[in-house]
């Protein structure tokens, strides 16, 4: 995006929010791609904060491939294990005395950390390459360096899609946005926290383990 008025760099940040959007939501379709293209997303989005600019398209594919294996095999430990935490939590009602409301604390204590490395584990993937379990553990590590940051980062992933499901007057619009521009613009909003933490590491060494 060249420099120019307001105007035309607004404008222009808008179309490549769009863009991306677009793409999310195509290359996601197909459900098993979803992680790789979440990660391509992320990796759009923080180089938006890093370098000011992207070609969309390029960047979004390029990042897509390059971590594509290694991001479909997260997102399906993630629904494994999201699946086995939800039978869980049905069987509780067969459960006898005070067991469902203890087993309900429990499943919470673990689904905590979880949703924590769901939210930064993609983030995580499109900056830096290394290992799964390393990755994995990363963003557990960034989610708690900085609890503020998380709090946040769940706030603007998750409130908007509990509005949108819960408010039936107004589900069209709010789907409207999704469609339009409601995914990049989140994954943007959540990547002004993670290049924030991200970016003492990159100043560590700008050649090594990374790739935004």
């Amino acid at each position: 995006m060249k420099p120019g008025s307001l105007y035309d760099r607004i404008f222009g940040f808008l179309g490549q929010l769009i863009a991306l959007n677009l793409l999310w939501i195509v290359c996601s379709l197909p459900v098993i791609t979803a992680g790789a293209s979440t990660t391509a997303l992320y990796y759009c989005t923080l180089k938006l904060h890093k370098d000011g600019d992207i070609r969309v398209f390029h960047d979004f594919f390029k990042s897509f491939k390059q971590n594509f294996k290694q991001s479909t095999l997260i997102w399906i430990l993630m629904a494994a294990v999201a699946v086995f935490l939800y039978m869980e939590k049905e069987s509780l009602v067969t459960m006898p005395g005070s067991m469902p409301q203890i087993f309900n604390y429990v499943i919470l204590t673990v689904c905590i950390p979880l949703i924590a490395i769901a939210l930064y584990i993609f983030p995580t993937v499109a900056a830096f390459e290394n290992k799964t379990m390393t990755l994995i553990t990363n963003a557990f590590y960034f989610a708690v360096k900085h609890i503020g940051y998380a709090i946040v980062v769940a706030v603007i992933t998750i409130l908007p899609m509990t509005m949108t499901l819960v408010d039936a007057k107004l589900f069209p619009v709010y789907l409207l946005i999704w469609l339009m521009v409601g995914f990049s613009l989140t994954a943007y909003a959540d990547s002004w926290f993670m290049w924030k933490l991200f970016k003492p590491y990159f100043k560590e060494d700008e050649e090594e383990h990374h790739y935004v």
